[in-house]
């Protein structure tokens, strides 16, 4: 599998030609030069899916359990003869490309990967292309002008992936300065890996399903994509400090790499994130197999390769995505009326070929509160740009879980106790900032878990039955810990803002960092769903439609006056996060914790397990 690792997404036909943008959006404040007739370029032709309508009604019956089809999911060769281009337009549409010069190198079930020159791409699509270095040192080759396909190719029904000047995805973590990552006594943190399990009511580790396994994850494997790689003593480090090996007589999880378009290193910017993932999907399902699917840095392009091998190669269960970028930067109101909303229609039918085969996929909200998106005319010479209202994508996506969140409040007695008392979603204010590098700062910032309405996704039947405030989709679908009060916040922030500790570059002069973020949360609600994918002996695919579901049981039984054994999820969390306050647009869902944070045990059906106990006892390693 090989998509080019220089080049940010485009997907265009010869309908969407538009007149040529004077600088895309990464090229404010860059390094630009025209890229040289003989320069190498690469790129990617997708096809388009056949019978459409037939697949969403497949995704729906595999949800539903009076289905016959529930929870039957298809091989990739299944769904390629189902909704995959047939061979003769594969080969149509190959041929088109390669009469201009142009090599067709790989090819996958609906698309393929072409390798040539400047100048045959230019021959091909009638533009030229420029370099453009990003203040971050990243390269991408972006085109002059708008691509327009030959009339053979557009007959095909292709969409091109080609060169848009898109800013490249973020992490969505930050480590923390005022955090003491060995005091664990405090209500507030920091808490290590299994304070969040005791909190959130994980069941016991001394839980055994009928078949013998223990119910650690065992079975489950869980894919973590992220640019980079962690360093490789970190893992056994984060465990050792929680004595897990001397509690259960097991060695500390260990985690497989794989590298796709080259993967990235150890040490590099994607590190810390890594780290952070990893040890929050092993911390909450130690047994399980974790994966991480490392690319160079986090283009579309990369992105998009990472998901297309996990659903090609159809050995992930679960997958974690904790980056993620503003929705409103694919439209047209950004990039001077060119519409490039058709890059997240192509992440859509990725994840619905892996929710299709049974894959989960969840990936953080964001961490700019309600105003989560720059105004259009960030990076303008002159301008005086501000955050809005926004969501981050993937998050957005009507097949991906959403996790958000807020401060944890535990039992503070002196001992390791982390038993549950509250939460809050107060967000904290920032100072201006350059969020994307662009040499101009924004101002009206927010830190907190991103939520809020889609300008893209129709609101998904999972959402029918509640009260959203919107006709699209809206995030988050669920809350776990994030934390706050990062250095960008204006000082002094609220009171009850919680950390998570994450082990980095031990051994090296590093160590126990606090850290914030919805690359807490999301990672953490991953470890919670391998136990659910193991206790049901199979994959759950989109889980969405079951989270809804016992939301909106929780709700006609009460809401937070529900019987107890209907609290799936904890209400009433008082917060705000710069936009949206926790009571819109309800107390049952709101724009900060979804549905509400869980109470595992009871969400996934393990009452009938122990709880989790004190941190580093035998209930909880």
């Amino acid at each position: 599998m090989s998509i080019s690792r220089f080049v940010s997404l485009m997907l265009c036909t010869a309908a969407c030609a538009a007149p040529a943008l004077a600088s895309t959006q990464i090229e404010k404040g860059a390094a630009v030069s025209v890229a040289g007739a003989t320069s190498p370029v690469e790129f990617d032709v997708f096809l388009p899916l056949r019978n459409p309508s037939d697949l969403e009604r497949l995704l729906t019956a595999q949800q539903n359990s009076a289905s016959p089809s529930y929870h039957k999911w298809v091989s990739p060769a299944e769904y390629a003869a189902q909704f995959g281009p047939t061979a003769a337009t594969m080969a149509s549409a190959q041929a088109a490309v390669t009469a201009a010069g142009l090599q067709v190198t790989t090819t996958q079930m609906r698309s393929f990967h072409v390798t040539g020159t400047v100048a045959q791409a230019t021959a091909l699509f009638g533009t030229g292309f420029k370099n453009v270095v990003t203040t971050d040192g990243i390269n991408h080759v972006v085109a002059s002008g708008p691509l327009v396909m030959s009339a053979a190719l557009a007959a095909t029904g292709a969409k091109v992936i080609t060169f848009a000047g898109l800013p490249d995805k973020k992490t969505f973590s930050k480590r923390t300065t005022a955090a003491l990552p060995d005091n664990r006594y405090g209500p507030d943190g920091p808490y290590w890996y299994n304070d969040m399990k005791q909190a959130y009511d994980y069941p016991s580790y001394q839980s055994f399903l009928p078949n013998g396994d223990r119910l650690d994850g065992t079975g489950v494997h869980a894919a973590i994509v992220i640019s980079d790689k962690v360093y490789p003593n970190d893992l056994a480090a984060f465990f050792n400090h929680e004595h897990f090996t001397t509690t259960t007589g097991k060695p500390a999880p260990t985690v497989n790499t794989i590298d796709i378009n080259g993967g990235g290193v150890v040490g590099g910017g994607g590190s810390f994130e890594a780290s952070l993932d990893v040890q929050q999907v092993l911390g909450g399902a130690p047994g399980a197999t974790a994966t991480i699917v490392s690319i160079p840095n986090l283009q579309d392009s990369n992105i998009q390769a990472a998901y297309q091998y996990i659903v090609d190669s159809n050995l992930y269960d679960v997958v974690n995505s904790s980056f993620g970028g503003c929705e409103a930067q694919y439209t047209a109101a950004y990039n001077g009326g060119t519409d490039y909303t058709f890059i997240l229609q192509a992440y859509d039918d990725i994840f619905r070929q892996g929710n299709a085969e049974g894959i989960t996929f969840v990936a953080s909200s964001g961490d700019q509160g309600g105003p989560a998106c720059p105004s259009a005319n960030y990076g303008t010479p002159g301008a005086k740009p501000k955050f809005g209202k926004g969501v981050s994508t993937p998050a957005t996506s009507v097949y991906v879980t959403a996790v958000g969140g807020g401060n944890l409040v535990t039992v503070s007695d002196g001992s390791r106790n982390s038993t549950y008392v509250g939460e809050n979603g107060f967000g904290d204010p920032e100072v201006p900032y350059d969020i994307y590098g662009l040499g101009q700062n924004v101002s009206g910032g927010y830190w907190g878990a991103g939520g809020g309405k889609s300008v893209v996704s129709p609101r998904p039947s999972y959402q029918i039955p509640i009260n959203t405030g919107s006709n699209f989709r809206t995030t988050p679908d669920v809350g776990m810990q994030v934390g706050g009060c990062p250095s960008s916040a204006v000082q002094p922030c609220g009171p009850d803002r919680s950390s998570a500790i994450t082990t980095y570059q031990s051994g090296l002069g590093g160590g126990n960092y606090g850290v914030i973020g919805t690359s807490v949360s999301s990672p953490q609600f991953v470890g919670a769903l391998a136990l659910y994918i193991q206790k049901q002996g199979k994959r759950v695919g989109n889980i969405n439609p079951y989270l809804y579901h016992f939301g909106q049981v929780q709700t006609v039984m009460g809401g937070v006056n529900a019987p107890a054994e209907y609290q799936f999820y904890h209400r009433n969390i008082k917060g705000f996060d710069g936009l949206w306050a926790d009571d819109f647009p309800s107390q049952n869902y709101n724009y900060i914790n979804g549905n509400g944070t869980p109470d595992i045990r009871k969400l996934f059906g393990f009452t009938n397990f122990d709880s989790a106990g004190i941190p580093q006892s035998v209930s909880n390693p």
